[in-house]
């Protein structure tokens, strides 16, 4: 019996308009095989989008497929720059779905307090996030929450991640221009919807 390929998987790492052409997406294919044509799925952040692998590229070179472990270009017609974000993925349909709900623990220097900024990829959209501390925990100690026991988080949008991926906990300011200070770490224990 022949094996099948694992579904397709690429982490949206960024986005370019391509007008009137639509968008292009970029990213490292993490799983999977993509080939021109191929139904996909936008998932996590912004409301899933089913799209079709227009065009499929790298450094200027059109591609019929990619595979695992290439930094492609994809082309997604029809949608403008909006409709997809950095910290999405691209994906088989049906095989991800976006999560807003987990168990976690987290480590950091300092408090880190209950509202939290929370980047799931490097590069990607910062989710605002709410942290449930076990009861008796303080928020406020020096240490921060539950550095090494579990606490409950709760998105304010939903992400793709399952158990065993590793986040950055960060602080995102906007002055004259928008940056990021890393404040902390976290793993996900378990998903919890």
């Amino acid at each position: 019996m022949p094996e099948t390929e694992p579904s397709f998987l690429m982490a949206v790492e960024d986005v370019f308009g391509c007008h009137p052409h639509g968008t292009y997406v970029t990213g490292e294919v993490l799983q999977g095989v993509v080939r021109v044509g191929d139904e996909l799925e936008v998932v996590g952040l912004l409301p899933t989008r089913r799209i079709t692998a227009e065009k499929l590229g790298v450094f200027r070179k059109q591609l019929t497929e990619a595979r695992v472990g290439q930094n492609i270009a994809v082309l997604i017609p029809g949608i403008n720059r909006t409709q997809v974000a950095v910290g999405q993925v691209l994906a088989t349909p049906g095989t991800v779905r976006p999560h807003s709900r987990l168990r976690a623990t987290l480590r950091a220097e300092t408090a880190l307090g209950t509202s939290l900024q929370l980047r799931f990829a490097e590069r990607s959209e910062v989710v605002e996030a709410t942290v449930h501390l076990p009861e008796g925990a303080d928020a406020s100690a020096p240490a921060g929450p539950a550095l090494d026991g579990p606490v409950e988080i709760t998105l304010d949008r939903p992400a793709v991640f399952e158990q065993g991926t590793e986040f950055t906990v960060v602080i995102q300011t906007r002055d004259v221009i928008t940056s990021t200070r890393r404040l902390g770490t976290g793993l996900v224990a378990e998903v919890l919807d």
